[in-house]
């Protein structure tokens, strides 16, 4: 074997499990909520992706093909097993894509916001 050749495979393993484990969309839970809102989910390797700079734009990508080009994410729930991301970045986040509001649009305040007549 040359000089130099274990560490030169050592270094192309590290470099290939670097690339699978970037941050990239995946099924959402079971149990995501039917409420109107879409839910995104994320696979990551949490040693190697940081929230802001990783995973928030895969995560803003998913909600524009969702519909919502300029979403607000909210975190919804994490887990760590039992998903379906790969092996080399096995957690998963999920966030809800909530819609900016509207510009100019305030909600009224001091209206009654049950039905007229409504006890």
């Amino acid at each position: 074997m040359r000089p130099g050749a274990g560490r030169a495979a050592f270094s192309l393993a590290v470099l290939l499990i670097g690339a699978c484990a970037a941050p990239g969309p995946t099924e959402n839970p079971l149990d995501t909520p039917d409420d109107g809102l879409p839910v995104v989910s994320v696979c990551y390797a949490p040693l190697l992706a940081n929230r802001a700079d990783d995973i928030e734009p895969v995560a803003r990508a998913a909600c524009a093909e969702a519909g919502i080009p300029d979403a607000t994410l909210r975190y919804w729930k994490k887990d760590h097993i039992l998903n379906d991301c790969p092996l080399f970045k096995k957690s998963r986040i999920a966030f809800y894509c909530e819609p900016l509001p509207t510009p100019g649009f305030e909600e009224p305040q001091g209206i009654d916001k049950e039905a007229p007549g409504a006890p």
